[in-house]
């Protein structure tokens, strides 16, 4: 799909085509040209831009611009020779690079189809004698050291990302000139004395190059032996860039570090150990402000993975390397963190150093989930029954004052429920018995032990008198519209279990059938991380076994082939294509086919109560997946 026309980053990128297009002879083996040079580095340029977007949360223009410089690449890629593919192995590992961080996102962009292996470049313009080239330089060269030859390829490898492709810290390296300039806080290379250069006090004190990447001793050696000498250029032009200036000297890419789901067998916890801390140390800064300090933005662990300015933080499985324990540690150059606070202490740097050495993994629901939620719901999954009850009454005092502030309320308490709304005491009792009744008809049907609480934590119900009332809620706490069909709706994470519910004017619908709904739907939610058709499908399910006066439950199956007549295939229920009360519909038929068969069911519910994921324990049960079963039960006549 397009995702972005005629905009002014297309209309620069056309014409950047056609001045590289008129470079290129029409058949033969192709020269490559400086022209030919500078219109590949106009390209990673425009990825370097997309990866600042990037950075800024920009992610749909960031991903906008990588899919016009692809295509771009891609059609000069066609009956391209050896020459131009190495070339463009560049510009290729840089989009394979954002396709990784695009993805992480959740952008799907075309497949990056990979280029022909290419030969190795020719050696550079200025000669160099055996073993002093960028990529063999494996002893100190022999001579004096050449900035062409021996200093740019160290500069563009450990430093390009941030100070060659960009200029942050208000420094450029772009070409010697802006190097001896350097930035406006003063130079940072004084001839003939490396030690009081500050280039080479950032690098030894560990501050410089940050993101995973490191300057070897025999590199760091170079560099102040070039100083020593004088610090020179050996070419014509101070002002050429330094890709220009040498072309076969590589940026060094950050690593891209991928999210990774824990095994089970760490023994530090992400959402029980190192999120806490990072919470209460580091959130004011980086957590969630619209611009986090240094980009380094702690809202999620994808985020967090992702790095700020800085590339990288964690390095899984190399703690020592890691730029959030060196600054942590204060041996990462700068001012050590937290800023402003204590130093954590040793226990808390044990726990965060060996997190990542057992591979820095992710034991929440969601890489997404704000870190602040992931540190809920581990404190709610650690909580007792009357804990978590206390919490959960807690936040819907807060939900109602903040859906309805000014309009006093009142509560009252069950063995299962804590209910809220505007009637008196005596009633919400009244409906806390009806509650308790329709909870234990519930229980028997889903033939849940009789011993235990209903839902750990209890339930919370909201009554409103006034349709007004009910909208404002969803506005509020749950930032959307209520559907005007709605006469109540249920939601439950861990941390919060509650339903909602329109008091009846009519005989239209009933509470008990509302509440039934809430339970069952709630039930299904709390036995793991299962689908809305399932558990929207076992609400109404139970709902229509348990109440037998409602008229809304009952006019549910005369309805289903209605809505089954405006659905092309079984499967868009299962894929989510389906929403609103058709798919509702067709869910609650769905789960009443797969009920019937009592032995599949038990063993599906079993599994996933039992933490297996929906699918594989759906799979096991039923032999096949949700969407090859529903084309059984689609031929069934819904």
């Amino acid at each position: 799909m397009q995702r972005f026309v005629n905009s002014p980053k297309s209309a620069a990128l056309i014409a950047i085509t056609l001045c590289f297009l008129t470079a290129l002879p029409a058949w033969g083996q192709v020269t490559i040209t400086p022209a030919m040079r500078k219109a590949e580095n106009a390209l990673r340029v425009k990825i370097t831009r997309a990866g600042n977007w990037f950075a800024q949360g920009k992610i749909d223009e960031s991903a906008d611009l990588v899919e016009e410089v692809q295509k771009e690449f891609e059609e000069q890629m066609k009956g391209a020779d050896q020459q131009q593919i190495a070339l463009y192995s560049k510009v290729y590992n840089m989009l394979k690079k954002a396709h990784a961080l695009l993805e992480l996102e959740g952008i799907v962009l075309a497949e990056l189809k990979a280029p022909m292996v290419a030969k190795p470049m020719p050696k550079p313009v200025v000669p160099v004698k055996p073993g002093d080239g960028p990529e063999t330089l494996t002893e100190m060269p022999a001579g004096k050291i050449s900035f062409v030859n021996h200093v740019t390829p160290i500069l563009m490898a450990k430093c390009g990302n941030c100070h060659v492709r960009q200029a942050r810290g208000m420094f450029s390296m772009e070409s010697y000139e802006t190097l001896m300039k350097g930035p406006d806080a003063g130079v940072v290379i004084f001839p003939k004395d490396p030690a009081g250069s500050r280039i080479i006090e950032v690098i030894e004190e560990g501050d410089m190059p940050r993101g995973g990447l490191k300057v070897t001793d025999l590199e760091l050696a170079v560099l102040k032996k070039w100083i020593e000498e004088g610090a020179e250029f050996d070419a014509d032009d101070p002002k050429e860039l330094l890709v220009d200036l040498n072309p076969n000297a590589s940026v060094g890419d950050l690593p891209v570090v991928k999210p990774m789901k824990s095994t089970g067998t760490e023994t530090v916890s992400f959402k029980n150990d190192i999120a806490p801390i990072l919470v209460a140390n580091c959130a004011s800064c980086h957590g969630f402000g619209d611009r986090p300090s240094g980009r380094f933005d702690l809202a999620s662990f994808s985020a967090m993975m992702r790095g700020g300015e800085n590339g990288p933080p964690i390095l899984p499985g190399n703690p020592d390397e890691s730029f959030l324990v060196k600054k942590l540690l204060g041996t990462g150059g700068g001012q050590r963190m937290p800023r402003g606070r204590d130093p954590l202490d040793d226990a808390q740097m044990e726990l965060i150093t060996t997190w990542i050495q057992e591979g820095a993994t992710f034991d929440g629901l969601d890489f997404t989930s704000n870190i602040r939620r992931v540190v809920a719901i581990a404190v709610a999954e650690n909580s007792t029954h009357d804990e978590l009850a206390a919490q959960r009454t807690a936040l819907a005092a807060s939900n109602w004052n903040l859906a309805l502030p000014g309009i006093n309320h009142a509560t009252a308490d069950t063995t299962n429920f804590h209910l809220l709304g505007t009637q008196t005491e005596a009633q919400l009792k009244e409906f806390g018995t009806q509650a308790e009744e329709i909870a234990k008809k519930v229980s028997l049907t889903l033939k849940l032990p009789a011993e235990k609480p209903l839902l750990k934590g209890k339930i919370t119900l909201f009554f409103f008198n006034a349709r007004y009332d009910y909208g404002e809620f969803g506005k509020m706490i749950e930032e959307r519209s209520i559907p005007r069909i709605w006469k109540g709706h249920f939601n439950y994470d861990i941390v919060d279990a509650y339903g909602t519910v329109l008091i009846p004017r009519s005989e239209d619908y009933t509470l008990n059938g509302l509440v039934a709904e809430h339970i069952a739907g709630i039930y299904a939610r709390s036995l793991g991380d299962v689908p809305s058709w399932f558990s929207n499908g076992l609400s109404r399910t139970i709902a229509a076994k348990v109440v037998k006066d409602d008229a809304r439950i009952n006019a549910w199956k005369e309805s289903i082939q209605t809505a089954a007549s405006r659905v092309d295939k079984s499967s868009d229920i299962v894929t989510g294509k389906l929403g609103g009360e058709d798919g509702a519909l067709l869910s609650y038929s769905y789960v009443q086919f797969l009920m019937s068969n009592n032995a599949r069911w038990n063993n599906l519910v079993s599994a996933v109560g039992n933490g297996a994921s929906f699918k594989d324990a759906f799979t096991k049960a039923y032999g096949d997946s949700p969407e090859k079963i529903s084309e059984i039960w689609w031929k069934t006549g819904s």
